[in-house]
């Protein structure tokens, strides 16, 4: 056991296991790009919708060169969820073993959870299931059922805001950068990841927060057609007073975050 845990801790050290983070961080900038984009097309009323990254591989599936894509881009998730689990396991982060640098490892291993199940999704699509924000909206429905499930689901959403006011520290300020080699950088590649680094956690602070809510709602209110996904949330605001508007700022600041993940790609400390 002590050999294998030592060649499982070369390898999460080994320099491949970057270039898999760099690989999976380009992955996740193309996704929310193309829900933002999706999203903006919405807004100018120009055919798209508001969607999450389930809906995103349905659009790519509609056609050969963009299923490709997708295949590339379910590859691209399972090489994010082998890079953050080799950071979340063998700190392969230097984030170290103390309350503060267990809370990050924490979040790394959430991460890899989450991109590890959006290539499962993608996969899904590809091999002709549906997946989804309706599958998600069934399982935490039946959740409500459960002895004690309003709660679950209650503390859920709680953990949505969260993370959402975590990301909008993160982004406005500019702890994110903490992440980047900004030595590397030259000033203008610099000040355009600040900027949309600043501008995207933001917007992604915006979108989980009104998921989150919804969940609290759906968890008061015992009622499962109140959650919604990231998809859900985007919907919301469009059809808020101002919708269109909203939706737009909203769709931009998501573009930030989808340019800010492949820009990052060249220059995170992986």
């Amino acid at each position: 056991m002590t050999t294998a845990g030592a060649t499982a801790e070369r390898a999460a050290r080994s320099r491949w296991v970057g270039w898999l983070g760099r690989v999976g961080l380009a992955s996740q900038g193309v996704c929310f790009t193309i829900v933002a984009v999706l999203a903006l097309e919405l807004a100018f009323g120009a055919g798209g919708k508001a969607t999450d990254p389930q809906g995103a591989f349905r659009v790519l599936a509609t056609h050969g060169w963009t299923r490709a894509l997708l295949v590339l881009l379910a590859c691209g998730f399972v090489s994010y969820s082998v890079w953050r689990l080799a950071q979340a396991l063998f700190d392969r982060g230097g984030h170290g073993a103390d309350p503060a640098g267990l809370g990050r490892r924490l979040i790394q291993l959430c991460q890899a959870l989450i991109y590890l199940g959006f290539a499962v999704g993608a996969v899904r699509v590809l091999v002709g299931g549906r997946g989804g924000s309706g599958n998600e909206r069934h399982a935490v429905g039946g959740i409500l059922t459960w002895p004690g499930g309003p709660e679950i689901v209650g503390v859920a959403g709680a953990v949505f805001i969260v993370v959402g006011a975590v990301n909008a520290y993160w982004g406005l300020s500019g702890r994110f950068r903490e992440s980047l080699q900004t030595s590397a950088m030259g000033d203008a590649a610099d000040r355009v990841l600040t900027l949309l680094g600043k501008i995207g956690f933001t917007s992604l602070c915006v979108v989980l927060v009104l998921i989150g809510w919804f969940l609290l709602k759906a968890a008061v209110d015992y009622d499962a057609s109140r959650i919604v996904s990231l998809g859900g949330a985007l919907s919301k605001l469009a059809h808020a007073d101002y919708g269109r508007w909203l939706l737009t700022l909203t769709a931009a600041g998501l573009l930030s975050y989808g340019l800010f993940g492949l820009l990052q790609s060249r220059y995170h400390r992986v």
